[in-house]
């Protein structure tokens, strides 16, 4: 289960005389056929089984990056989605469905990458290859989104978490799950604060993020709904609607100087083709 909010990477893609790979981006970042984006459309090209000679992308990156925020996955489903429109489109001829399952593919599950092509809050499994999925737009509701100003590698955050779990962690986990959804689809969201509690990931991986706990005690008590940690982190994340009070969520974080926050709408659209020559 994920959600999309209104933070977006744009990235533009030419096919090219000039044989080869060329990436225009930041410098951390690949410019090559490794490039993630690039990565993703050469994998969607094979599929769709079309043959070019070049291929040149620029990228504007505003999702931040090793942040729990889901950049990979934006990476993943900019590259199969423009793959597809350079390709003619067969990806998206009955629907998202066939770009859903080769992105899900790609990433290794649908959960990230799923929400980023449909928007909304969407829940759903892959399995014999295909993804099967709901898809919600909860109302009245926005996502506070504190980041700070240090990232921590997923491979970091995969590695604290334990091999095995207890049948009492995995069924206190199933069930909030199910009652998470259940309530933004029923706009229940008094029930959001204990729905999203967590025995799988958090207590584990809160250790590395600096001040988790203050961080998500400020955003507490400035009215948040419900607050966790997004994805592998360290971003915290929080449910916010009308009453929430911004003023003095800032007054809490000044001690905090490596924190930032914004405050975001829940993207109902998912990714988009903007401009197709």
């Amino acid at each position: 289960m994920g959600l999309a909010v209104n933070i977006y990477n744009e990235t533009y893609a030419e096919l090219t005389d000039k044989a080869g790979v060329s990436v225009e981006t930041d410098a951390d970042l690949p410019s090559d056929e490794t490039n993630l984006v690039a990565s993703s459309m050469l994998y969607a090209f094979k599929a769709l089984r079309f043959n070019f000679r070049g291929l040149r992308l620029k990228q504007i990156n505003n999702i931040p990056k090793t942040s729990g925020l889901g950049s990979s996955a934006a990476c993943i489903v900019s590259g199969v989605l423009l793959a597809d429109a350079l390709a003619g489109g067969a990806l998206s001829e009955n629907g998202k469905e066939r770009a859903i399952d080769l992105c899900a593919e790609l990433d290794g599950h649908p959960d990230n990458v799923l929400p980023c092509i449909t928007g909304g809050v969407a829940a759903g499994l892959a399995e014999g290859g295909r993804v099967e999925y709901l898809r919600i737009a909860p109302k009245g509701l926005k996502v506070l989104v504190l980041i700070p100003r240090f990232t921590l590698p997923t491979a970091l955050s995969r590695e604290v978490l334990p091999k095995t779990y207890s049948r009492a962690d995995a069924v206190y986990n199933i069930s909030r799950a199910v009652l998470t959804f259940g309530a933004l689809a029923a706009g229940e969201y008094s029930l959001l604060k204990s729905a999203v509690d967590d025995k799988i990931h958090q207590p584990y991986r809160k250790g590395l993020v600096e001040n988790y706990d203050e961080i998500a005690a400020a955003a507490r008590g400035a009215g948040a709904l419900a607050v966790w940690l997004s994805g592998a982190g360290p971003t915290v994340a929080a449910f916010i609607d009308a009453s929430f009070d911004e003023r003095k969520l800032a007054t809490a974080l000044k001690p905090y100087e490596k924190w930032t926050y914004r405050v975001c709408g829940i993207d109902t659209e998912g990714a988009i083709i903007m401009h197709h020559l």
